[in-house]
């Protein structure tokens, strides 16, 4: 069996799997990330699912049993968001794309990185194997898709002729041809063998965010900024199936061809999943809570795990459908609290809130944890992977200096970081902040609070 996944995301519900015991609410769920989840896909045989997230972190997980998923390895080698994951068809190996450029090739059976694969300029955003398992392609906002030798762990191609951004890349079903797509609204085709561009087989009126290749190799499904969900026909140029028009963009598709299931999920929250034999609608599911950057379908092909702004990858059942049960993450995000907040502490929670903890352990966050920050030297807490330019640096967090890093930024202070940049521009909000941050790590934030 073989699972394909493109990105997206989200936050769900509750779960039965057919022939085993009714699976409780939360059970299904992987939790473990210190981020929003951007990536997931599952592996060939269905037992195994690997996240990627803001966390800079990809986690490999056990779902033999799916209510009693386990986590098998947590891999944190890149130096920014995990974008996008695949599983290679023998389930050995894992691919990962990130917003650091560089694509890994991870050994998930001994848990280490097997290769890295340097060239991309900017984020690596999608990622595809061929159906033989033997090439890579990644897609990337430096425009370019590159075509990687796994067996050789070389580069074959680099795909040049998207006027804007890369999004989406996908194998065709015989691995003869690469299918890719992006912010300048074109699906185009490429002959793997070459590298050449063969044509451009659609030309959108929005950009396209997403990309599957569907069983019979004859269409391909996408998902437009506009909200468009549709199906081409690949030798035509035409919309074969018009699936879905929403409010907000669609970021997220995941297919089983073997289950002849396709869904897709947006920034409205919605999760849509459409029956391949004849296009009806199977579920819909409409999550309040925020965007789906992350879907694929399990092993039973009757659920999926969908990944968002919440730290976990949620598991949910819609065949048979079930109705949608009240979130179980907390909600606003840590990241989106407003009401009731000090000036310092809203600015805190917006702009340090996802990468960093208060506490002593880091919670797996891209950041370590600030706890004890003031007057501690830059690069030195135990157990963190700093990149270079901060173990090399001789700074020494006080008043003063985090006062700089968020005026003038993370790469102007440092550069060479991996620090996201998070630049305030107003002093007395960066003041504030600075002030309650200096409060809160002086002490446990329990203590903090008396």
């Amino acid at each position: 069996m073989r699972i394909v996944q493109v990105i997206g995301v989200m936050l769900i519900a509750t779960l039965v799997l057919p022939a085993q015991a009714e699976i409780k609410p939360g059970q299904g769920d992987l939790k473990g990330h210190g981020g929003p989840v951007k990536s997931v896909a599952t592996s060939p045989d269905g037992i195994a699912i690997v996240s990627g997230s803001f966390d800079y972190s990809m986690m490999y997980w056990d779902v033999a049993d799916a209510a009693k998923p386990a986590l098998r390895k947590r891999f944190a080698d890149h130096d920014g968001a995990v974008n996008a994951v695949a599983v290679l068809p023998d389930g050995r190996l894992a691919v990962t794309g990130s917003d650091d450029g560089i694509v890994r090739l991870l050994d998930l059976q001994a848990g280490n990185v097997a290769h890295v694969f340097n060239g991309h300029d900017l984020k690596v955003v999608d990622l595809a194997v061929s159906p033989d398992g033997r090439l890579l392609a990644s897609a990337s906002w430096d425009r370019t898709v590159r075509v990687w030798s796994l067996a050789e762990k070389r580069l074959l191609h680099v795909l040049k002729g998207h006027r804007n951004t890369v999004n989406a890349v996908v194998f065709s079903t015989d691995g003869q041809f690469i299918y890719s797509t992006g912010t300048d609204a074109t699906i185009r085709k490429w002959r793997v063998e070459d590298g050449s561009e063969e044509r451009v087989i659609y030309r959108n009126g929005w950009g396209i965010n997403v990309l599957a290749a569907l069983p019979g190799g004859r269409e391909l499904a996408f998902g437009a900024l506009n909200g468009t969900a549709a199906v081409l026909d690949i030798e035509s140029g035409e919309i074969a199936h018009q699936l879905a028009q929403r409010d907000r963009p669609i970021l997220s598709v995941a297919v089983s061809p073997e289950h002849k299931v396709l869904a897709f999920g947006g920034g409205d929250g919605i999760v849509s999943v459409y029956d391949m034999s004849d296009w009806t609608p199977v579920k819909l599911l409409d999550n309040p809570y925020g965007p789906i950057w992350a879907l694929t379908f399990s092993g039973d092909g009757d659920t999926l795990y969908l990944g968002g702004l919440d730290d976990t990858v949620h598991y949910w059942q819609f065949r048979p459908g079930r109705d949608f049960e009240p979130a179980r993450g907390k909600f606003p995000r840590r990241f989106q609290a407003d009401e009731g907040l000090s000036v310092g502490e809203r600015q805190f929670a917006r702009k340090c809130s996802v990468c960093h903890t208060l506490s002593p352990d880091d919670a797996n966050r891209a950041g370590p944890t600030l706890y004890g920050v003031f007057g501690r030297k830059a690069g030195t807490l135990p157990g963190y992977a700093y990149s270079k330019a901060l173990l090399d640096s001789d700074i020494v967090w006080n008043a003063d200096t985090i006062g700089k890093l968020f005026e003038k930024g993370p790469q102007h202070l440092v550069p060479g970081t991996k620090m996201p940049l998070q630049k305030m521009s107003n002093t007395e909000e960066r003041d504030a902040m600075i002030v309650w941050l200096k409060e809160q790590t002086q002490s446990s934030p329990d203590e903090a609070k008396k």
